[in-house]
């Protein structure tokens, strides 16, 4: 359909390029468009793309990038550069700084933040006046991730929350409706206890406590509480809601025992595999080795708690590194207006599982006939990013929340634990002053 559209496609590429021109000079007397050394604004662009999609799901990146190239082969050439996304985000700050980034980058949401806060991704803001796209086109919280002021940093290339998979089996057997999800999280604690059973080693649900992203606020955020006060970077972790909700997740894990102790993340995966555990809270990722293993598995957002419903907003967007000048920006507005088109999105979310971010995808009968990814869409309003912005959110998640939890499965006292951990908090918030 894309290729059919080549002579009026050519035409609207050759405006998008002028749109974006006037508006950077207009902006800043002049740009840098003609030392772009792609030559003038008719001649071809080629741009430089470095991703870290390196499984099966790169193959179809490729695929699409190479249908892009060929419907547009007189006009922009895209070249990838595919590397694992720890090697990416260590080679790009000092690539910005040489002038030697790619034209433009895929990056995950929580790697964005240092790159926003010192000015080295551009504000892509123009991208919807020069391309004719619509900010309505997008579900709730899709534009938030890489946001700074309300002006977006990354675009959408993909997006996903944080999901409750359950044995629909084991439910079964425990008596309960194998196709309902517990809608709270004190039905879950319910469920979780009926559903483990020592004698056959067997866990009603899994929390990990290391290795795992932030399932956490969904208990934190949905019982009222909150981690950090970021108007005022500061830690909020020392109230009585968390203290209750950590006391809650003891009295699972101590007393109840419905969860190993002190399990990474990997290990519980494999547990739900295998059947040995009920319930889990995790990402799209989840689903190949749910169905690799035969589990009969439902899906849902995981359940509300005594204030609202929530879960960690995530996904990877492209950014425009500083130095990219005008001619390739508006090729790689381009090229994202073709990744966002419904065609294109709705390819990549039922190819590779995980949720659409487009309003028109989300409706389609054929998402909507898939019951893993039509669950996933279904996120609503409780979706949003967590720490947005904040440069040490990976080690507020990995160095205090999640040793957190693991000293409350072991026993430790939970109010003092908290204040501890409140208080390694406000010592890396420092570092952000």
């Amino acid at each position: 359909m894309y290729s059919q559209r080549k002579e009026k496609k050519g035409r609207a590429f050759l405006a998008l390029v002028m749109a974006v021109l006037l508006v950077a000079l207009t902006a800043c007397g002049g740009g840098n468009a003609a030392n772009s050394g792609n030559g003038e604004t008719g001649g071809k662009v080629t741009l430089s793309f470095w991703n870290g999609f390196t499984g099966a799901d790169g193959e179809l990146l490729k695929t699409i990038v190479d249908e892009y190239n060929e419907a547009n082969k007189d006009k922009v050439e895209i070249k990838m550069d595919v590397m694992p996304w720890a090697q990416l985000n260590q080679k790009l700050p000092p690539a910005i700084s040489t002038d030697t980034a790619p034209s433009f980058a895929a990056v995950i949401g929580g790697a964005a933040a240092p790159f926003i806060q010192n000015g080295t991704f551009q504000d892509l803001s123009g991208f919807f006046e020069a391309t004719g796209a619509s900010r309505d086109a997008y579900v709730n919280g899709a534009l938030e991730l890489g946001a700074k002021d309300g002006s977006p940093y990354l675009l959408p290339m993909q997006m996903n929350g944080l999901y409750l998979y359950w044995n629909k089996q084991l439910f079964k057997d425990a008596g309960l409706d194998p196709d309902k999800a517990p809608a709270t999280l004190e039905e879950l604690a319910e469920y979780a206890v009926k559903l483990t059973d020592p004698s056959k080693n067997r866990y009603g649900i899994g929390f990990p406590s290391s290795g795992a992203p932030a399932y956490y606020a969904s208990f934190i955020i949905g019982n009222g509480g909150s981690v950090v006060d970021e108007a005022g970077k500061k830690s909020a972790l020392n109230s009585q809601q968390n203290i209750d909700t950590f006391k809650w997740l003891q009295d699972l894990v101590v007393d109840k025992k419905v969860s190993p102790v002190g399990a990474a993340s990997a290990d519980l995966e494999k547990m739900m595999q295998s059947g040995q555990m009920a319930m889990y809270i995790n990402g799209p990722w989840m689903v190949p080795s749910l169905k690799s293993g035969s589990i009969d598995f439902g899906i849902a957002l995981p359940p509300k708690g005594s204030d609202t419903q929530f879960t960690e907003l995530g996904g990877i967007g492209f950014a425009v590194p500083k130095g990219t000048p005008d001619v390739e920006k508006a090729a790689v507005y381009d090229f994202i207006n073709y990744w966002n088109s419904p065609e294109i999105a709705k390819r990549w979310s039922l190819s590779n599982g995980f949720p659409p971010y487009l309003k028109a995808v989300a409706r389609d009968p054929e998402i909507s006939a898939d019951p893993v990814v039509s669950a996933m869409a279904d996120m609503g309003d409780a979706a949003a990013p967590f720490l947005q912005g904040l440069l040490t959110a990976d080690r507020i998640n990995n160095e205090v929340l999640l040793l957190l939890i693991e000293a409350v499965e072991n026993g430790s006292d939970v109010e003092q634990a908290v204040k501890s951990a409140s208080e390694a908090i406000d010592e890396l918030l420092a570092s952000e002053q």
